[in-house]
């Protein structure tokens, strides 16, 4: 566990990034894909070229390959009196862990690794639309309900 490392994201890792992702929703998902896996690589890579301030990656690398992801969306909301500048939201989005580090933890480090950046931002509140398989995880590191967060369409 000790020789896999946490850290944020680089622009030559987004292709890798879209690998896990392909493999997540289409070969683990069964989801057809409508383009080639060189296409959505540089979907990925232009999409995180495009958005460096509202959605932050993070990765776990081992010997030097990229098998775990987490992504942070980033909201602005309208000022407050008290808190006139600089108010965010942030979405925990796309965490994956390759089966090959599955069980070690990797997934908790990832989403610890963005309450970190969330917390640096200074992000009022963090939420994450979770899987069966992840709700545990998400209440480990403090994630629990609100009454009054609702989204639309409703769904389970």
């Amino acid at each position: 566990m000790n020789d896999v490392v946490i850290r944020a994201s680089r622009p030559t890792d987004m292709p890798s990034v879209a690998d896990l992702r392909w493999r997540w929703s289409v070969e683990e998902g069964g989801q057809a894909p409508v383009h080639t896996v060189e296409a959505y690589r540089a979907a990925m890579t232009a999409f995180a070229e495009a958005h460096p301030e509202t959605h932050r990656c993070v990765v776990a690398e081992r010997d030097g390959h990229v098998l775990g992801m987490a992504w942070l969306g980033l909201v602005g909301r309208p000022p407050t009196p008290d808190r006139p500048v600089g108010r965010l939201t942030g979405d925990v989005q796309t965490v994956y862990v390759h089966p090959d580090l599955r069980g070690l933890g990797v997934a908790g480090r990832l989403v610890t690794a963005l309450l970190d950046v969330a917390d640096d931002l200074g992000v009022e509140r963090v939420s994450v639309h979770s899987s069966v398989d992840g709700e545990r995880l998400y209440r480990r590191l403090g994630f629990g309900d609100a009454r009054l967060l609702l989204q639309r369409p409703a769904e389970d």
